[in-house]
């Protein structure tokens, strides 16, 4: 038994070592393997090549621009783009001597930050190679508030620098959609819990050898507890034939210690499909893999060249069902709901005083739902009882001063050791009366703006690199104008027009008008596009349906404005609004947040990053006003009438007698004609009756042995 563990721990080293490709190591300086170095991507600002300075450019696009040239080896392109972002993120303080440029270019690195050595390398490996701006300003502020000099970065674990410390900490994180806010948190967590987690391996290993060999089945206990589980109750896959999650899926044989029992992480979300893609984010940062099927080869992200902490365990308590079961097995990070957390609590499946990161992500919408008794149990804990420094995290495009404020007062921004991160800055968080005592004396001595921001500073955070459009329809034209534009779209993809072919989002203002459309758009979109509908609280099974629309199995999207908060779909091109209200700008941000985001084409360099709002004429003008305080320009799209209303007499009966079919395309009229009774009926229809014919949603899993049926 000792020969076969020692050959097991021996093969498992070996899978763990490799060496970086050959290309890698060309543009490779002073760096630990497998790392890119922003040094050698810098290039002199008089180099006429690659990207051009383009202020109009979002930060968005301008990343996902850089991760492109970088995966693509245009090391020219990605030099001119990597000083673009620098010149961006430093512009209000930057740095004159060589030494300082190079400091700050270091930073700019997920080792130079000080993540830890293994997750730098496994970001490499899933194409994070380089940090958005605002996971730099993240981690920066973690620095700061440890006083962690260049020296200690890179001397110390960031969990030693937080166990060094002897006060809880807290950090905002506060940016646009899209701007990689997941990573911004997920990061520092990991590198915060990293000693630990390998400790916990060490000791769920230890105990299945204690247990011995006297079945005969020791590898697979080890290794059950050496790979990464998301561990959840229900039997039900996302989808059929769908993502293979590469690891064990069986609890531990042997016997384990309480201290590898308790989560050491908490993240709440509001929303279950939030939950699900934020555990299967970390199930890869921390070794899962994640195939389309099973003979995908992942290359760099192959688990058997992770090096990080192994066994880690997400537990994931996201319905009903699985709170039912709550988290009874060794579990590392917790992520959950609001509305379970006083269960978790008083089952003693989670311990607030065993919990070294909480995080609140899309912060607004879940602490709105999170209630009173169970904020308390969270974050009122015995402070003597506490095993270690607790830091916090805030998390979403929506974060203002009003929620700030309520987390101060519930004591979950610690006063004093609390940062505020966004895009392009991180400050200490003050009081407001604090924050204008300074600013006057900052005022008094050098003029300068004071580095430091209060609970003023947040607010809504809208991605400045969106193209915004209005269309007015009248009466009941709307799923007719949006059946328009998407053919109009598709139609310019195919003409050459567009490089990417749309898909879109479409947001309604409710489950059972969403329902109620996507029959008629399914028959007016038919052999175009293909639709599902994502309705968590009416819908089948939407985990399938979100991960249909990833796959990109599906190419039009509807969906509700809190049902996708937070959800990332990639090649996003277009989000439609249909009849949506125009005064809640906290709605708007999130609803305009599902294109122009990190790794999606943008609106400069491409056709996407565009946002349509199709209004009713009585609400048309409230749009203007939104702009106003979100601080974007829109235009109005002008729809031909001649393709929206059938010709009618004076009695407003349809009369095609005035009609020179010589000169009108029949295929055209015939479609308006189809379009017409299907779309412009069903928007009169009452909303009881908007239910009754059978959708996608409603047949997805039945079956139909019919010949011909598809």
């Amino acid at each position: 038994a000792t020969t076969r563990a020692i050959s097991f721990a021996a093969c498992f080293a070996l899978c763990s070592t490799f060496s970086p490709p050959p290309f890698q190591q060309q543009y490779r300086v002073n760096q630990q393997p497998h790392q890119y170095d922003p040094l050698v991507l810098s290039i002199s600002s008089d180099d006429s090549s690659g990207a051009q300075q383009d202020g109009t450019m979002g930060l968005n696009e301008l990343q996902t621009l850089l991760r492109d040239a970088v995966q693509s080896q245009d090391f020219i392109e990605a030099g001119s783009l990597s000083n673009q972002l620098f010149d961006r993120l430093y512009s209000d303080n930057m740095p004159t001597s060589d030494e300082e440029k190079k400091a700050k270019r270091r930073r700019m690195s997920w080792r130079g930050l000080g993540a830890a050595p293994w997750l730098v390398d496994r970001l490499d490996s899933l194409n994070f190679t380089f940090p958005t701006t605002i996971q730099i300003n993240a981690m920066e502020s973690v620095n700061e508030i440890l006083n962690s000099t260049d020296e200690m970065v890179e001397s110390a674990s960031l969990e030693e620098r937080i166990g060094m410390n002897d006060k809880d900490l807290g950090l905002v994180i506060s940016g646009s959609t899209g701007s990689g806010k997941t990573l911004a948190y997920l990061v520092p967590l990991l590198s915060t819990l990293s000693d630990s987690l390998f400790v916990r391996q060490r000791i769920r290993v230890g105990a299945e050898e204690n247990v011995g060999d006297t079945t005969g089945d020791m590898l697979e206990r080890i290794s059950v507890v050496t790979s990464p589980i998301v561990r959840t109750s229900s039997r039900r896959p996302i989808k059929r034939g769908g993502p293979i999650a590469t690891g064990a899926s069986l609890a531990t044989l042997g016997k384990s210690g309480k201290d590898v029992k308790s989560p050491l992480a908490l993240v709440v979300v509001p929303t279950k499909e939030l939950g699900v893609q934020t555990a299967m984010i970390l199930y890869e940062l921390i070794g899962g893999n994640i195939k389309k099927d099973a003979t995908e080869i992942r290359g760099k992200a192959n688990m058997f060249k992770y090096k990080g902490p192994k066994g880690v365990r997400i537990g994931c308590v996201l319905d009903d069902e699985e709170a039912s079961f709550g988290l009874k097995l060794q579990t590392d990070v917790a992520v959950t709901m609001p509305e379970y957390l006083d269960k978790l609590i008083a089952d003693g499946d989670l311990v607030p005083s065993k919990l070294r990161v909480v995080v609140y992500d899309e912060a607004d919408l879940a602490l709105e739902n999170t209630a009173t008794d169970a904020l308390k149990s969270l974050f009122d804990d015995d402070l003597e009882e506490r095993e270690y420094t607790r830091l916090t995290f805030m998390v979403g495009a929506s974060v203002t001063e009003s929620l700030g404020s309520l987390a101060v007062r519930n004591r979950i921004l610690p006063e004093g050791k609390s940062f505020i991160a966004t895009a392009l800055k991180h400050r200490p968080l003050l009081e407001s009366a604090d924050l204008e005592a300074e600013t006057e004396a900052s005022s008094d001595l050098s003029g300068e703006e004071p580095k430091t921001a209060s609970l003023k500073d947040l607010n809504v955070c809208l991605n400045p690199g969106l193209i915004h459009q209005r269309v007015r329809v009248e009466g009941n034209n709307g799923l007719l104008a949006l059946t328009r534009l998407l053919r109009k779209e598709l139609q310019d993809y195919d003409a050459g027009k567009k490089s990417q072919r749309p898909r879109v989002v479409v947001f309604f203002p409710d489950e059972v008008i969403a329902k109620g459309s996507i029959a008629p758009l399914r028959d007016a979109l038919w052999g175009e596009h293909k639709l599902c509908v994502l309705l968590p609280k009416t819908g089948v099974n939407p985990l399938q349906m979100m991960e249909q629309f990833k796959s990109n199995e599906t190419s039009v999207l509807l969906a509700t404005p809190n049902s996708v908060r937070g959800l990332d779909f990639p090649d996003v091109t277009h989000v439609y609004t249909l009849y949506l209200p125009m005064d809640d700008p906290r709605e708007y941000v999130h609803l305009a947040g599902r294109v122009g985001r990190v790794g999606q084409m943008g609106s400069v360099r491409g056709s996407g990053g565009r946002v349509v709002s199709i209004l009713k004429e009585d609400e048309a003008d409230k749009m203007e006003q939104l702009a106003s305080e979100l601080g974007f320009d829109f235009s109005d799209i002008v729809l031909d009438k001649e393709e929206m209303v059938l010709p009618r007499n004076e009695e407003g009966e349809i009369d095609l007698d005035d009609v020179d079919l010589d000169e009108v395309e029949v295929e055209k009229m015939r479609r308006l004609f189809e379009d017409t009774l299907n779309l412009v009926s069903s928007e009169d229809a009452p909303e009881d009756e908007l239910v009754d014919p059978p959708s996608v949603i409603d047949v997805a899993f039945e079956d139909n042995d019919e010949e011909g049926f598809q």
